[in-house]
């Protein structure tokens, strides 16, 4: 049976066989330029898991790409945002005119990486991801000159324990400075948090992070509560309040996208996929995807 393919930094380090703007630290990170007349990458017959995160961004030109089954185009002054665990695939890139950057930072290395949440606004960062977006040159240029560190820092010093703090401590300016992007957009930047919303912000970071590693076995509202030693109701209250979104509709998401990706690109057949999805039975799960989607999972499979 086909096991599901994920690209780890090892598999990704072979597009230094195509540019000569090819810069590698250990296991952390790889970085790369995309130039016009570069010899073409070859393209991904179906969608494909990172294990890592991945930063585009692209200066001129055109690049199609689907993400979480959802089509997207990035041309001129678009910034692309893989986060880990998405389904990716590439299937059009214009070699004859394309400038971009790119960086992929392993998902080791951002285990270690800190973020101080109580900056973030908490409805922002739990909006629903828009991998694409367009900046202004001025921010195309300033996020470029990150990137452009990152092959500098790996250049010089790759196997320098201050090196690596220091690309650390810049994947944490890079995120910031998306949501300064972000919030400039939005025109509702909130630097100070109170400290009863402080409180909240960790549960819902918590509940995130539960949904992630739990959503195949798991998903019943009570559960994640119970995790988090709060109330079923307090809980659906907290993640609504912050995301605009209710706590089953999360879970819902993560259990829709991984059937989708197991019916489509797995090998197994639907029982299968529901047992791995933790369904009792075919039945059950034909009604749970089918509610959630309009289609029965072998019209799915068809489609």
């Amino acid at each position: 049976m086909e096991t599901e393919q994920i690209l780890r930094i090892e598999d990704i380090a072979r597009v230094e066989a195509y540019t000569p703007h090819f810069s590698r630290m250990t296991d952390k990170y790889l970085c790369w330029r995309l130039e016009p007349g570069m010899k073409p990458i070859a393209t991904l017959e179906h969608p494909l898991r990172l294990d890592g995160m991945v930063f585009v961004m692209c200066h001129h030109g055109s690049l199609r790409l689907e993400i979480n089954f959802q089509e997207y185009h990035a041309q001129d002054n678009t910034l692309v945002v893989i986060n880990p665990k998405m389904l990716f695939r590439i299937f059009d890139l214009d070699y004859s005119s394309i400038d971009a950057y790119v960086l992929f930072l392993s998902s080791d290395f951002l285990s270690d990486v800190n973020i101080d949440l109580n900056a973030i606004n908490i409805r922002s960062l739990f909006q629903r991801h828009t991998p694409v977006t367009t900046l202004t040159p001025d921010e195309t240029t300033l996020f470029t000159r990150f990137l452009e560190l990152f092959g500098l820092i790996a250049a010089c010093n790759a196997d320098s324990v201050y090196s690596r703090n220091t690309a650390r401590s810049l994947v944490s300016s890079c995120v910031y400075q998306l949501l300064e992007f972000n919030f400039s957009r939005l025109n509702r930047i909130e630097m100070q948090i109170e400290q009863p919303v402080n409180r909240r912000l960790a549960y819902v970071r918590d509940f995130m992070h539960l949904v992630h590693n739990d959503y195949m076995r798991h998903r019943d509202v009570s559960y994640y509560a119970k995790q988090l030693y709060i109330s079923p109701k307090y809980l659906s209250m907290i993640i609504r309040d912050a995301t605009g979104r209710s706590a089953a509709d999360w879970i819902n998401e993560f259990v829709v996208l991984e059937a989708k990706n197991l019916i489509k690109f797995s090998g197994k057949n639907i029982q299968q996929v529901a047992y791995a999805l933790n369904f009792t039975n075919q039945s059950a799960f034909g009604k749970y995807f089918k509610h959630l989607t309009g289609m029965s999972p072998s019209e799915y499979q068809k489609s």
